[in-house]
């Protein structure tokens, strides 16, 4: 087994026992691995060394992810100019699961997120329906049309399809698992216009 396939297997235990994840999706059967190589940027030290605790839930898949760190294609979506330097060196994620993912599934992309203490992931927003599970850590997220919420480890969050969200850290990171569904699961997120 490897480390990504332990990855896996704790995600796929942490749903089992997490109802808002059950009520948001179902978790396909079928995940056949892609044989996708690692991708190194800066935030794969940085998640690799992580020492933020979880709870008795999801504890488990952070280490897991720890321990697996150098094996994720991690990604960067946003430029420079979109974000800033520091933010881009302070966040990234891989796709465990989905259509381009570690694992293939064409009905859910589950990311593995991470963003440092002290970012501002301004306004953004997706087609996908979406739902932020923090594994450990904690942060401030905004949307239209509802009051801002601090999720902490075990916490969930949806966002509607279109929603504009942002999210701020202060002074800790935040590590999550993002479950995607619905129509434009093969889309990225765009920053709104200024």
């Amino acid at each position: 087994m490897t480390g990504l396939d332990r990855v896996l297997a704790a995600a796929k235990s942490l749903f089992a026992a997490h109802p808002d994840m059950q009520a948001f999706v179902d978790w396909p059967d079928d995940t056949p691995s892609t044989g996708k190589m690692m991708r190194h940027i800066p935030a794969t030290d940085i998640v690799a060394a992580f020492d933020r605790a979880g709870t008795d839930s999801t504890q488990p898949l952070v280490n897991a992810i720890r321990a697996a760190a150098q094996d994720g294609y991690w990604i960067r979506t946003y430029t420079e100019e979109e974000v800033g330097a520091h933010f881009r060196e302070n966040y990234g994620y891989f796709e465990l699961v989905g259509p381009t993912g570690h694992f293939q599934s064409d009905s859910l992309r589950a990311y593995v997120a991470y963003w440092g203490p002290g970012l501002n992931y301004d306004w953004h927003r997706h087609e996908a329906e979406e739902l932020y599970v923090c594994l450990a850590g904690g942060a401030t997220f905004h949307a239209e049309g509802r009051e801002p919420v601090n999720l902490a480890a075990g916490e969930t969050l949806f966002h509607a399809t279109n929603q504009s969200h942002a999210m701020v850290t202060t002074d800790q990171p935040i590590l999550t698992l993002v479950l995607w569904r619905g129509a434009g699961l093969a889309g990225l997120p765009k920053m709104d216009a200024a």
